[in-house]
């Protein structure tokens, strides 16, 4: 089908009523995503910068692309901004330089193409010259910023790495696998021509916190990553060489390397500011012209706090997965004066390739300016199936949002409605935090051993409102000894320095009982059942039950003094 992008940048540009639709350019790139990748790869060569060499369906040079073609431009790739140091930037000519010397290194140490290349570095410029030389160099990239050492074993004994690249202070993390380290001093000397991967390469592999569980590898193929970030660049976001993107507080692990990706194929900059030093002071946050910010709610508040005026954003955006409070949002669209700036909403799978699900990037009516309105991104061939899982196609207006061909993605979890030509976000398949999986598991199993606990189990309490937000309790059980005054800071520790803080629970509770076992391990089931009844409550109150806890208490201290086995749980 013939596609007219230039028609297409100006509807984004100038926005679109939902109430009518996709256009119908868009409805058509549902049907021949080949098409429309070809008529996007044809506008994306511009003026003053050498063409691109990826060609869609058939090769995709990475490297050249997303660096060497920006080189002779001088301008920013990359910006960040420290507390002490203040602004900092690294531009395109400087990355390919060192990024070139760094695959030289890695080059003499063994990675060759199609190797796993493990990226143990926060979000910086590590990150991204080490990003950058695997491409170069062909291997397969997986982003693993750090977390604590037994949510580091976890994935690394998943994704079995042939390599991984990592700071000398990190280590610690990476116990057993020492070995696999590379070296990287800047001394290589920078040559030979970039990798080209065939479409159907994998280029890397993802811990997607969207995929269940969040450390099972994600392969992202060539073709995914090249499509979505041009898709991005050019209608998500609507990027131009200089403009700048900023995500503060967005999931890394669920946004990268998607969004560097599309800001770095269009030429354009990442900010990158960390929340932390934001609550400090968001005065960065103001200094530069945005011409995309992603905004997530504890940024909205923060801003708020702070009486922000965000006189330089040209286009704000929202995770749609993100709890839905107009009244605070429509707050802050008035005090930061963006009434009548574009803003939408777009959900992100860096494991496929970057947007899935992106709004009309138009002014709204004030009564509507924060909406549930999405549209499956323009390019994709996408499905509703069956609620219930079976894989038939829905039924009815309400449905699993599903990427096709199925096979090629892990198993879709956002519930779309459909309503006359409109699509509205309707929450997800099951219990999730704001759209990504718990951990639940890798949560009480590092909480073993925790001397005031007999057993801990998860679990999740649906908050009610339009997209059905849940909050995970840990329910902990102390035995026939009360929780300690310090009970939930220890937990607190235990989870943080272990896996890291985004593991935290929403809450604990306490109960002075002992779980039911099957086989030795906490019944998850029964745990769910006896809270959601209220049947815990009353047991730990019970007299009568709190006696048959001390005497069972006594009987284990037994069992374990004569090395008997545990005796059997009691309901």
């Amino acid at each position: 089908m013939p596609f007219d992008v230039k028609d297409i940048l100006r509807q984004l540009e100038a926005g679109f009523a939902p109430e009518s639709g996709a256009p119908k350019w868009w409805q058509e790139s549902w049907e021949d995503p080949e098409g429309f990748a070809v008529a996007l790869a044809e506008a994306h060569a511009g003026r003053g910068v050498p063409p691109p060499k990826s060609r869609p369906g058939q090769q995709y040079d990475f490297f050249h692309d997303l660096i060497v073609r920006h080189v002779a431009l001088e301008r920013p790739a990359f910006r960040t901004h420290q507390r002490i140091q203040g602004w900092q930037a690294v531009g395109y000519r400087a990355l390919h330089d060192l990024a070139s010397r760094r695959a030289s290194e890695w080059a003499d140490q063994g990675v060759e193409p199609g190797m796993k290349v493990c990226l143990v570095h926060g979000v910086g410029q590590e990150l991204l010259v080490s990003l950058l030389a695997t491409l170069k160099l062909g291997g397969c990239f997986t982003l693993l910023p750090p977390m604590g050492p037994r949510a580091m074993a976890t994935r690394l004994e998943a994704l079995t790495p042939d390599f991984i690249a990592a700071e000398p202070h990190q280590l610690p993390l990476l116990k057993g696998h020492e070995p696999l380290l590379l070296k990287s001093q800047g001394r290589g000397a920078p040559g030979f021509t970039s990798h080209t991967y065939k479409p159907t390469d994998v280029v890397g592999l993802l811990f997607s916190p969207l995929v269940d569980p969040p450390h099972t590898p994600v392969p992202l193929t060539a073709e995914n990553a090249w499509k979505g970030a041009i898709g991005d660049g050019m209608l998500t976001f609507g990027l131009s060489p200089g403009d700048l993107l900023a995500a503060p507080d967005f999931p890394v692990l669920q946004h990268l390397p998607a969004l560097l990706f599309t800001t770095l194929l269009r030429g354009a900059t990442y900010l990158h500011l960390e929340m932390a030093d934001l609550a400090l002071n968001p005065a960065p946050l103001l200094e530069h012209p945005l011409r995309a910010l992603g905004v997530t709610p504890k940024l909205r508040d923060l801003l708020l706090r702070h009486r922000a005026n965000l006189r330089n954003v040209q286009h704000w955006f929202r995770s749609p997965e993100e709890p839905f409070d107009a009244q605070a949002w429509r707050a802050w669209v008035k005090q930061c004066g963006l009434q009548s700036v574009p803003s939408s909403n777009i959900l992100i799978d860096a494991s496929a390739g970057g947007a899935v699900l992106m709004s009309s990037r138009g002014v709204n009516e004030p009564a509507t300016d924060v909406h549930t309105d999405v549209f499956p991104v323009p390019g994709r061939a996408w499905t509703l199936k069956d609620p219930n899982e079976s894989g038939q196609g829905a039924p009815t207006d309400v449905g699993v949002f599903t990427l096709l061909p199925d096979k090629e993605y892990p198993p879709g979890h956002v519930l779309l409605a459909r309503i006359r030509q409109r699509y509205h976000y309707a929450g997800t398949l099951g219990f999730r935090h704001d759209g990504r999986t718990y951990s639940a598991k890798e949560v009480t199993a590092a909480l073993e051993g925790l001397p005031f606990l007999a057993g801990t189990s998860v679990v999740p309490v649906s908050t009610g409102g339009l997209a059905s937000h849940s909050r995970f309790i840990l329910l902990a059980f102390t035995g026939a000894t009360p929780a300690p005054s310090s009970g939930e800071q220890e937990i607190h520790r235990r989870i943080e320095m272990l896996l890291g803080g985004d593991f935290l629970p929403d809450r604990i509770e306490f109960f002075p009982l002992f779980p039911h076992r099957v086989k030795g391990a906490v019944d998850d089931a029964w745990c769910a059942s006896q809270f959601f009844t209220g049947a815990l409550h009353k047991k730990a109150k019970d007299p009568m039950f709190q006696a048959l806890t001390a005497l069972r208490g006594r009987l284990l201290e037994s069992a374990a003094a004569s090395g008997e086995d545990d005796p059997s749980p009691a309901r």
